[in-house]
């Protein structure tokens, strides 16, 4: 009699493949500004010259920016110099004096010289004077032999975020990027009535992650454990005592 023949099982499935890998991100945040004078500092930040529009909505500016998509903050700087300046009660002032305004200090403060940043929103007004005025300052305990001055500058904050394709380093990305905010920030300056030569310093906000391919190594297996001392050999037993000799006859 003939066995029964049954057909080999079925291949199991192949297995998955893993979920492509998230693309990497740079940010890149490019200032732009036109030399104002300053010189010896380490870190100097250059401004556009406003003074030509005083008195227009800030709107002006938000709108053309966001037809060129262009993601930027405008912001109105201050100097204040003085003695014992308290940067956190002069941003309290700031924003007293306009209503939900946002302020900042800018890099390089010192307790005697400052810039006081207010970031404009669309419905202020470009101001040609001075926000806070020194005897408000002083008067609050915010320092004292204080002078408060307005250049009409403007300080252009543009924010730019790009995916990282593959075979692109990410100087390239970065260089794309700033060369085209750059551009965009001189689109700006030509068709408002902003004025000033442009200079850019540009900022990587965070590096990007090793790729998933990578992946860690395992850690290294624990050593086996020590085996415990062997005993000693026992002693062998003692030998019995020889027999008695035979008593004498």
């Amino acid at each position: 009699k003939a066995a029964a023949w049954w057909p080999p099982p079925p291949s199991p499935p192949p297995p998955a493949l893993p979920p492509p890998s998230s693309p990497l991100g740079v940010s890149v945040t490019t200032d732009a500004s036109a030399p104002d004078g300053g010189a010896g500092r380490r870190h100097q930040r250059v401004l556009l010259d406003a003074s030509q529009m005083t008195g227009d909505p800030a709107s002006t500016l938000y709108d053309y920016a966001d037809s060129i998509s262009l993601d930027a903050q405008f912001h109105l700087v201050d100097t204040i110099s003085g003695t014992d300046l308290n940067q956190t009660k002069i941003i309290d002032l700031c924003e007293s004096a306009a209503a939900s305004a946002t302020c900042a200090i800018g890099d390089g403060a010192t307790t005697s010289e400052l810039k006081l940043l207010q970031l404009l929103d669309r419905n202020d007004t470009i101001r040609g004077d001075p926000l806070l005025d020194a005897s408000e300052i002083e008067g609050n305990g915010a320092g004292s032999g204080v002078t408060v001055s307005h250049a009409n500058k403007v300080e252009i904050v543009a924010r730019s975020v790009a995916i990282l394709e593959e075979g692109q380093t990410l100087d390239e990305l970065a260089a794309n990027v700033t060369a085209e905010t750059e551009q965009k920030i001189t689109q700006l300056r030509e068709n408002t009535k902003l004025q000033g030569n442009l200079a850019f310093t540009s900022l990587v906000m965070f590096p990007p992650r090793p790729p998933p391919s990578s992946p860690p190594r395992p850690p290294p297996s624990p050593p086996p454990p020590t085996p415990p001392p062997s005993l000693p050999p026992s002693p062998p037993p003692p030998s019995p005592p020889p027999p008695s000799p035979p008593p004498p006859p």
